[in-house]
């Protein structure tokens, strides 16, 4: 992204900002920033053709960079905008267009860097509450959370993604309308929800002809306390059935039916994970493509303040992702990792301000389920991440 549209982008988020302080009753500013280390080994061929680890990634980097703004205009209606800034080392095509002498004229396209730094949109919605007669219960319309798995509420313990946002099941924000709430007594939560299905990122002709909406259902339920069992329902499309222009089937055209089912117990200083998901894909407009893909994962948090007398964190996490169905890229994964968090600043309300993580993770595929491509570990590698993470927020107004 060049300088000016860096600063476009900063005069049109503070033109859009100015009149929120005026009409609100209240403004809160919060931010979240992730500098990283990862240093990964994977497989590359050496002189002889044989497969040898090497050093694939080293680098710092600020892999997130949230600046969120908070707005509470009535009891009963309140806003958030957030923008997420990222290292980034993508390029774009930039096209010059020469004349020549003779009058003719071409086109050539040179990559051009983006000044090593990115930023998206996050968040953008409004909450109204007490629009629906049923306590507890909100509409948010806009940019928000994907209410499905474990995607909506993953704080990163580890500094992995959700599996549903790891292994491209579901997007963690989109584009649409939901209700959500509690249930009453602390029974649990809920929402129900249409987006546009193609996540954040998408948007107009990005969609790519998809003109149908994703519809979302999700319940969680807490039958004890630290007990919870929750499950979602997402029925989903990728692109469209037919192209807009000249009413083509489209062959890349998906409908898919995404489940997750998820259980946790906290004891003490013990918290346990479990999620399972689904992923179903059918392809209407071409035969022999279907398949269906799941994972388990499991994921225990142990906290050792009450022992040492610091807030320091002990995490592991197992994950299987069994997509041997798909004909198209067939393999079976499994990865390990182990991760200890030290939360060593706290704000006024004794939550994290600032922490370290690190982890080790090792991503390994079966070759007796995966195909070709993944045999003899040509494709397993390892990683260690190290992660400052500091936080603020203060209300302004």
């Amino acid at each position: 992204m060049t300088s000016q549209k860096w600063y476009g982008m900063i005069l049109a988020v503070t033109a859009l900002a100015l009149p929120v302080f005026g009409f609100a009753q209240e403004i809160k500013i919060s931010g979240e920033m992730w500098g990283r280390w990862t240093n990964e080994t994977a497989k590359y061929t050496d002189a002889s053709g044989s497969y040898v680890n090497k050093t694939s990634k080293n680098y710092f980097s600020l892999e997130r960079g949230y600046i969120g703004l908070e707005t509470k205009f009535s009891e009963s209606t309140k806003a958030r905008f957030t923008v997420d800034l990222f290292s980034s080392d993508a390029t774009h095509e930039v096209g010059t267009l020469t004349t020549a002498a003779d009058g003719t004229t071409t086109l050539t396209n040179k990559t051009s860097s983006i000044d090593g730094a990115g930023l998206k949109l996050k968040y953008a919605y409004v909450d109204f509450a007490n629009l629906v007669p049923v306590p507890e219960m909100v509409l948010s319309t806009g940019l928000q959370k994907v209410y499905f798995g474990t995607i909506y509420d993953w704080n990163y313990t580890l500094i992995g993604k959700a599996p549903t946002d790891e292994y491209k099941v579901a997007n963690s924000a989109d584009y649409g309308v939901t209700v959500n709430g509690y249930i009453p007594s602390g029974w649990g939560e809920y929402a129900a929800g249409i987006y546009n299905g193609e996540g954040y990122k998408k948007v107009g002709s990005s969609l790519k002809d998809n003109t149908d909406f994703a519809y979302l259902a999700n319940l969680r339920v807490t039958p004890f306390p630290g007990i919870t069992l929750g499950g979602s329902y997402m029925m989903n499309s990728v692109e469209g059935e037919k192209k807009l222009a000249g009413d083509a089937l489209n062959s890349s055209y998906q409908e898919q039916n995404l489940m997750d089912g998820i259980a946790r117990l906290a004891y003490g200083p013990v918290d346990v994970w479990a999620e399972y998901i689904s992923k179903d894909v059918t392809y209407p407009n071409v035969t022999g493509k279907d398949y269906t893909a799941n994972c388990i994962m499991i994921m225990p948090i142990v906290s050792l303040k009450e022992y040492v007398g610091k807030d320091i964190q002990l995490v592991g996490r197992y994950d299987t992702w069994d997509q041997t169905e798909n004909a198209g890229d067939m393999y079976l994964l499994n990865t390990i990792t182990a991760g200890v968090n030290y939360n060593f600043l706290h704000d006024d309300s004794a939550n994290p301000a600032m922490q370290l993580q690190l982890n080790f993770t090792t991503k390994s595929y079966d070759e007796d389920e995966s195909a070709a491509a993944y045999a003899d570990g040509k494709k397993d590698s390892s990683q260690i991440m190290m992660q400052l993470k500091w936080r603020f927020a203060n209300t302004i107004k």
